[in-house]
């Protein structure tokens, strides 16, 4: 049986590493389902980074890809777009192109779970999907699941309430004991992630729209999953089972 943890914030990626764990993170507002959206329209490969001057570093190399994020949930200034799955959705397609993301906590999240056997990327949008993968490489690989609940970066854990729930349904998904967890927020979702500190403060900022689909179960099937490393960056790219 495998062993499931979920912890929160910069403690969860030290436990993925320390266990060399499927990691799987949770930025359920808004940086994982805006991942997973991309994917799920057919971007063909995502190079996530912690700052904004490496998205223009990485820019400038990849003239033709396209710049994703936010700092303080705003779209970053010249940016094609902020991060946010219903702006995303809009375009309907995005086939065989390369984005460049970052954002407040996610990107950060993801870049400091490079010690882990594998790095997913999942949320409510996508559980039963990330579930499945993180599941079938926890059993081949013999490694445990960490699912992180990423919080906000420089915030308390109060911040976290909206991505523990998140984790909690990809662990129903998963269908093992959960191990170790912080509590279990009790509600529905929609008015778990409604209430919550970072979902009030989106709602404050107008974006009503992310808050409620973020709060949506699986209603996309892509798994972004970490393909590499290199240097600042780490590049995801759809999960395929196919080698």
């Amino acid at each position: 049986m495998v062993e499931v943890y979920i912890a929160v914030g910069e403690r969860g990626c030290q436990l993925a590493n320390q266990l060399r764990a499927i990691a799987i993170v949770v930025d359920a507002l808004r940086a994982s389902a805006t991942l997973a959206a991309l994917f799920e329209l057919g971007i063909a490969e995502v190079w996530t980074v912690a700052k904004v001057e490496q998205a223009w570093q990485l820019k400038h190399k990849m003239q033709d890809a396209l710049l994703v994020g936010e700092r303080s949930s705003i779209k970053v200034e010249g940016f094609d777009f902020s991060n946010s799955p219903t702006e995303i959705l809009r375009v309907k397609s995005f086939e065989g192109q390369k984005a460049i993301f970052t954002s407040t906590t996610g990107a950060k999240r993801i870049l400091d779970c490079q010690g882990s056997s594998a790095v997913l990327v999942g949320s409510t949008v996508n559980a039963s999907a990330v579930a499945k993968v993180a599941k079938d490489l926890a059993e081949k690989q013999k490694r445990p699941i960490v699912i992180v609940a990423s919080g906000v970066f420089g915030h308390s854990d109060e911040w976290a309430t909206e991505d523990i729930a998140s984790a909690w349904t990809i662990a129903d998904k998963i269908g093992f004991a959960v191990k170790k967890a912080p509590s279990r927020p009790q509600g529905r979702l929609d008015e778990i992630f409604a209430s919550s500190l970072h979902g009030q403060e989106l709602l404050n900022l107008g974006l009503d729209e992310d808050v409620r689909w973020c709060a949506m179960v699986d209603v996309v099937d892509a798994v972004p999953k970490v393909e590499s490393f290199s240097q600042f960056a780490a590049i995801l790219k759809p999960y395929s089972a196919s080698p």
